[in-house]
């Protein structure tokens, strides 16, 4: 695969409910193009006419993996990241080495971001964001985060350029995150 315009993309990766999200936020506020890889699973669940649920998006996802192999979902990520000109991207949500090594590929740098909270705090916040793909029991809850660590997601998480553990105040987050895209992007 060549490279392409995009010369430096910074991937936010992390548990449901870590707070990864926060980075296509600010982000947004820099005026940098985002994508988010979860989006590619819940267009395709929309495609299906399923519902937006934590069990149909999980099996989705799984299936789209199975049939396409492990980076389809960074693929069609890069399919669409193609459409834009910019010089720099954040991608909200890889799970799996084969994602970042698509990335990789397409991009000539590539920044690892992972967000961390324990499993009690990112409960909590799942509970309280009350999106419909979100866990609204502890077994549910549990069952999803299997399913996250089942496809690679610890592993790039444990290998991530940069660690934020996320457990106090979201305006600090926001600006150790702000720090982060500014300093890698050059931006002022």
């Amino acid at each position: 695969m060549v490279a392409l315009q995009i010369k430096h993309a910074v991937i936010f990766c992390g548990m449901p409910g870590s707070g990864k999200s926060i980075g296509t936020t600010v982000a947004q506020e820099l005026k940098i193009p985002v994508f988010i890889m979860g989006d590619v699973v819940r267009k395709e669940v929309t495609r299906r006419q399923l519902p937006h649920t934590p069990q149909s998006l999980g099996s989705v996802m799984l299936d789209l993996r199975e049939q396409f192999g492990d980076a389809v979902i960074a693929e069609r990520c890069i399919d669409e990241i193609r459409k834009v000109s910019s010089s720099h991207i954040v991608i909200d949500g890889a799970r799996s080495e084969p994602e970042i090594q698509a990335f990789q590929q397409a991009f000539d740098y590539v920044t690892v971001v992972a967000v961390h909270a324990s499993p009690q705090i990112r409960f909590k916040r799942l509970q309280q964001r009350s999106r419909a793909d979100d866990a609204f029991t502890k077994e549910i809850f549990l069952e999803r985060d299997a399913r996250e660590l089942d496809i690679g997601l610890g592993r790039i998480i444990a290998q991530a350029d940069i660690m934020l553990v996320n457990e106090e105040n979201i305006e600090g987050l926001i600006n150790r995150v702000r720090k982060i895209l500014k300093d890698l992007f050059n931006l002022d």
